[in-house]
């Protein structure tokens, strides 16, 4: 359950520092796998099914997750119990690398939500804690728990009456205090370097949201009223405080071919009355091609410049699923991008904006009301690995303005606040991270070598 606790309230990450402690000093006691595999049975029901019931996911992904989940915990405890007690420095060191090697299989290997399955994505609250993962993709940050948990636990049994292991020589780097130290001096002055990082420039970007439910009915963006009062205008009272950019939720609209012409034309004449650029979330109903979730860019002039097809589709969506096609625009001499909702669970399209050097990322969701506040930890991840903003408008869910550190520059929650829409001035930074260049490799390779290193030392006698 410490484990899980940041996953609903996001600043109760912090008791994942502890959650592992009791049984890594259990398994420096009691080295037999068995026990270490029976605890991770436990962890993994205990983690996974709260998470279930109150996400409200269907049953057939909330089974395969528990299953996954389960057998991710299990192989974890008994990495803990394999690595720990070889070696009093190595053997924290390669728990947290397996942490992370786990962390990897768990969203690679059964994708449903991607990035947004990591164990780590909750440490979202502290985004200038978790600067690091610009190098080291967001797993980075269970390789650091996972380590200084280790560290503690024998830190724990040496200096313990009970202690069944023999003494260590009691120097400082054999007992893991200098390793600890060292740590925490990379992390602080790693994330002190990006907090401190000055932008090069800024845009003002808004971004509108709404809920589809009963109390919405009377307010439907499809039909002229709720069109005005939703997006025309809203998007005129974004222009008049200096917005550029106009954004709306995923699914804002449902787009016929027979009628679009039309509709698109409404959109045009509110980008050309207020010299906007928009960005459009929308359903395309069409008997010949398929359905498909889109959107598109439209310049100030009213004229449709791009368009794109979400790429990740979530379990049951209807429609066609598209094929990673990502453009960017140029807005004021600055390069915007734009993808689909679950789609920023996915490192080869973040990745893709990053490597461009996008300035800033428009990111349409839709939501459901349990799973509104897991999707914006999650995103805020994406903006700190790539070191771009990230602006959402959000169906069902939380329209926020991120900054490329993780910050929330501006938020609405739809379903406490209604109906409305975020404003921002967005900073911008221009450098590349590791992460962006390198993606998760990086860590990995170094993951395996210090599990290859610990494997070679003799068990610490």
């Amino acid at each position: 359950m410490l484990l899980a606790a940041g996953q609903f309230i996001g600043t109760l990450c912090v008791f994942q520092l502890a959650a592992l402690v009791p049984l890594m000093v259990l398994c420096l006691r009691d080295r037999r796998p068995r026990w270490a595999a029976l605890a991770g049975l436990y962890m993994g029901i205990a983690y996974t099914i709260p998470q279930m019931i109150y996400l409200r996911m269907p049953v057939p992904v909330t089974a395969i997750l528990l299953v996954w989940m389960t057998i991710l915990l299990i192989a974890l405890c008994m990495a803990i119990a394999f690595f720990l007690p070889r070696h009093p420095v190595l053997g924290p060191l390669a728990v947290g690398a397996a942490w992370i090697i786990l962390d990897w299989v768990n969203y690679t290997a059964v994708p449903i939500w991607g990035l947004a399955q990591s164990f780590a994505r909750s440490w979202t609250a502290y985004p200038f804690a978790i600067q690091f993962i610009s190098i080291t993709g967001i797993s980075g940050v269970l390789f650091v728990v996972g380590t200084l948990s280790g560290l503690t636990a024998h830190i724990i049994m040496r200096r313990s009456k009970s202690n069944p292991l023999p003494p260590s020589g009691y120097s400082p780097f054999a007992g893991g205090e200098l390793l600890l130290a060292i740590i925490i001096l990379m992390l602080v002055f790693v994330n002190s370097v990006r907090r401190f990082q000055k932008p090069s420039n800024s845009l003002k970007v808004a971004a509108a949201g709404w809920v589809f439910d009963d109390r919405s009915h009377t307010m439907n963006p499809n039909e002229l009223p709720g069109f005005e009062k939703l997006f025309a205008g809203p998007a005129e009272e974004a222009a008049a405080q200096g917005a550029r950019i106009f954004t709306t939720g995923e699914l804002g609209f449902y787009i016929a071919d027979h009628e679009r012409p039309e509709r698109i034309e409404q959109f045009a004449a509110v980008a050309r009355d207020h010299h906007l650029w928009l960005l459009v979330g929308y359903f395309k109903i069409s008997n010949k091609a398929g359905d498909e979730n889109r959107i598109f860019f439209m310049s100030p002039e009213g004229e449709i410049v791009h368009e794109y097809t979400k790429t990740h589709l979530t379990p049951y969506e209807p429609g066609q699923k598209g094929t990673g096609d990502l453009k960017t625009v140029e807005v004021d001499g600055l390069t915007v991008g734009a993808m689909i909702c679950q789609d920023d669970n996915f490192s080869k399209l973040t990745r893709h904006y990053g490597n461009l050097k996008a300035d800033i990322v428009l990111c349409p969701t839709a939501d459901w009301w349990t799973i509104k506040d897991a999707h914006l930890q999650a995103v805020r991840a994406r903006a700190i690995e790539c070191n771009y903003p990230i602006v959402r408008g959000a169906a069902n869910g939380i329209s926020a303005a991120i900054s490329a550190k993780g910050q929330i520059l501006a938020k609405r929650d739809h379903y406490a606040d209604g109906p409305g829409y975020v404003i921002a001035d967005i900073p911008v930074y221009r450098n590349k991270t590791v992460f962006s260049r390198f993606g998760h490799w990086p860590s990995l390779l170094a993951a395996v070598a210090a599990c290859v290193v610990c494997i070679k030392v003799k068990n610490h006698e």
